[in-house]
């Protein structure tokens, strides 16, 4: 492969910096992305971008074989229930740019991290076909469901018109290394993490614990955009759910990472405060007949990388 032939649009959030590592390990040679307010990256090959300006997203994609879309505006459910419009805008923006660049630039590969959100609400492991457009997302989902909806439909039509291969993953809730631990952006893992290390008693839990969820750990997500990027698996097209393929309730996971943490305290569900879709399960026939039946780090594992990770990253 060329120097600079991959481009990870967006290298300064979990995912880029998960798999910049990977890429630099396989010696796969990339350029990754960050914004203005981002800190440098562990490498010399970043550049500093806002893709709300179509100029970058030209610039950026220009010359490159296969481009990564890592690049989005993501919050906390605290900054969600305040702000549920906030991400709409920018990420219509920088995704809907990037894909016109990559193929004014006739990129040959891209990768969308689209999002599970996407989906219905379903009280079953939901397949990629079940997506029916003719429901909604779940309230609390409505407007990042609906963007990435309308960004699956663009990137199709890209592939269909531009000869674009475009590549769909919807992943489960990711966690790991490098996410965000502050409280305003924050999801569920890195949350209770963070909370778990700074030994709050009471330990509150949004919600309910019934809740049940799917995680996946974010060296198995990476590994498996490296194996896209290697031409090992095609997916057709297809869109492709990614998951661990552990459900597991909120409880559960807000009790393993407490043993890990180290922490015992009195945990305490508070049903008042916004809670997500009672059940978020997705289904994984789909990769396992794509990808085989490739090795997912156990939830507990992963907690302990993540944990390990943030205590040395202080």
């Amino acid at each position: 492969m060329k120097e600079g032939v991959i481009l990870v649009a967006g290298g300064a959030g979990l995912v880029g910096r998960n798999l910049e590592n990977r890429l630099a390990e396989a010696g796969m040679p990339f350029v990754s992305t960050r914004h203005a307010g981002s800190p440098a990256l562990g490498h010399d090959s970043s550049v500093v971008c806002d893709f709300c300006d179509f100029s970058n997203c030209l610039a950026v994609t220009e010359g490159k074989q296969a481009v990564v879309l890592c690049a989005a505006i993501s919050h906390g459910a605290k900054k969600n229930r305040e702000m549920p419009t906030a991400s709409i805008l920018p990420n219509l923006q920088i995704l809907a740019g990037l894909l016109e660049a990559c193929a004014r630039n006739k990129v040959r590969t891209v990768v969308m991290l689209s999002s599970s959100t996407v989906y219905q609400p379903a009280d079953f492991p939901i397949k990629e076909d079940d997506l029916d457009l003719n429901q909604p997302p779940y309230p609390g989902y409505f407007g990042v469901g609906w963007t990435y909806r309308y960004l699956e439909q663009l990137a199709a039509l890209y592939s269909t018109t531009c000869g674009m291969k475009v590549v769909i993953l919807r992943p489960a809730n990711i966690y790991g290394p490098f996410d965000r631990f502050d409280e305003e952006r924050a999801h569920v893992v890195p949350s209770l993490i963070r909370r778990a290390l700074n030994k709050e008693n009471p330990f509150e839990v949004w919600g309910s614990p019934d809740v049940v969820r799917d995680f996946i750990f974010v060296d198995d997500l990476v590994g498996d955009i490296v194996s896209i990027l290697k031409g090992e698996v095609d997916l057709h097209g297809l869109p492709v759910n990614i998951c661990g393929g552990e459900p597991m309730t909120i409880a559960e996971a807000a009790r393993i990472i407490l043993e890990v943490c180290g922490h015992e305290a009195q945990v305490c569900f508070d049903p008042k405060k916004p809670s997500a879709i009672p059940y978020r399960v997705v289904d994984n026939a789909r990769y396992q007949r794509l990808f085989g039946d490739k090795k997912r780090t156990p939830f507990r594992s992963g907690i302990e990388k993540t944990v390990a990770w943030c205590k040395n990253a202080k």
